[in-house]
């Protein structure tokens, strides 16, 4: 069993680093230990950042947070919704799906996987949110990238390199978030009993007009049932769309949007704020695959080729829930069905996107890709990073490609 370190100091864990540097010894690095994301790897020593915790400094007036890395998500968020803040990115509470209940995990570990939520396609990704992170590289050198505001300046922006690199580039010690104002109003319009190829045409119809959609998703008849919410009809499919703002301006904007969609106003209902709210939240935690023990794949391809993909599999054992205006396919493969999984990946590549397996048992993970993507001079390319960062590749070796 590999030996845990839990530094409670950067000095500390760069000291550790340096160590390991010198005797060419592995480390796994982890947040809370709570979600194992990426490939199933075995390593020397496990960095664990959870003691590297707490809230450094933050500012709502000046709209920015900067945390240790080990931090809970669910105390930052705490702190923001005192000043009625948040982060606008919507972070993924993963805990029910690894566990059937709820556990943000960490600052870093969000970092660290780029999760973002449902208003992904309208604001961008964490990694868009990050005003700078501070950590230690493979060498045990300390890094420190952009600031507390944002600014204009000539240069590399590390932090984009870092989010969604496993922990294979930096162990994180302290990053700062851009916090926003909550939204006064959140309302959703439902429309019920379509299919994915209309429901992609609403997403796009809508997308063109000027009402801010901040959230589109699409539930297959079968995928709903876990909804607890009195306005939501869950015996059909449900095709979704957020608006957000002040209250007055919501009401009106979706009134708007209703007339858009006019030749369906039969099928048409309203969430309103609080429900709508849970709706989104339920979402973004992936509820619709609470506790699942199959295989969990994150699919990310051009809407246009959303139906024809999903067609591939009609007759196949796979249920998905589509968000992100059409771009995001959430899948679950039985866990023993490599075939299905393979073809998965197979179709994929031929419709130029990407897929990345978010949960899986330990025999898939150390079996199967984590990242399958298009371009394969993509693992080229982060060869060379990974190099840079981390020249005797150390921390977290093959997390997300095999040897790299």
């Amino acid at each position: 069993m590999s030996e845990i370190y839990s530094p409670v100091s950067e000095n500390e864990l760069s000291d550790f680093v340096k160590q390991c540097f010198a005797d060419q010894t592995s480390i796994e690095i982890t947040g809370h230990s709570t979600k194992p994301i990426g490939r199933f790897i075995e390593t020397s020593k496990i960095l664990q950042l959870k003691k590297l915790d707490g809230i450094i400094e933050y500012f709502p007036e000046e709209l920015y947070i900067k945390v240790k890395a080990g931090t809970s998500l669910k105390l930052v968020e705490s702190e923001l919704d005192k000043k009625n803040q948040e982060l606008v990115f919507e972070p993924a509470d993963l805990g029910h799906l690894y566990s059937g209940k709820s556990n943000p995990g960490s600052v870093g570990g969000a970092v660290a996987c780029n999760l973002s939520g449902s208003r992904r396609f309208k604001v961008g990704a964490l990694r868009d949110h990050i005003l700078g992170i501070q950590g230690v590289n493979g060498k045990g050198e300390v890094i420190k990238s952009g600031g507390t505001v944002v600014k204009n300046v000539t240069g590399y922006d590390l932090s984009k390199l870092i989010a969604g690199s496993y922990g294979t580039l930096l162990a994180l010690t302290e990053i700062v978030l851009k916090v926003h104002p909550k939204n006064e109003e959140c309302q959703t319009l439902l429309i019920n009993n379509i299919n994915l190829e209309k429901a992609l045409s609403f997403f796009l119809k809508s997308m063109q007009t000027s009402f801010e959609i901040s959230g589109a998703c699409f539930y297959p008849q079968n995928m709903s049932k876990f909804f607890k919410l009195n306005d939501l009809d869950t015996s059909t499919s449900i095709t979704a769309l957020r608006i957000e703002g002040p209250k007055i301006s919501v009401t009106e904007r979706i009134n708007s949007l209703k007339n858009v969609f006019d030749e369906y106003k039969k099928n048409i209902s309203i969430l309103e704020n609080y429900q709508s709210r849970i709706f989104w939240r339920d979402t973004s935690d992936l509820q619709f695959f609470n506790n699942s023990e199959n295989i969990i794949v994150k699919i990310v391809l051009p809407p246009t080729y959303v139906n024809k993909f999903i067609n591939k599999f009609e007759n196949e054992d796979l249920k998905y829930v589509v968000d992100w205006a059409g771009n995001l396919i959430w899948c679950e493969v039985p866990k023993g069905d490599s075939v299905l999984l393979r073809q998965l990946r197979k179709q994929i590549i031929i419709f130029n996107g990407h897929m990345t397996i978010i949960k899986a048992p330990n025999h898939v993970r150390i079996r199967e890709e984590f990242l399958t993507t298009v371009d394969e001079n993509i693992k080229m390319l982060s060869l060379k990073v990974k190099e840079s960062f981390d020249p005797k590749k150390i921390l977290s070796p093959g997390k997300m490609y095999l040897e790299i």
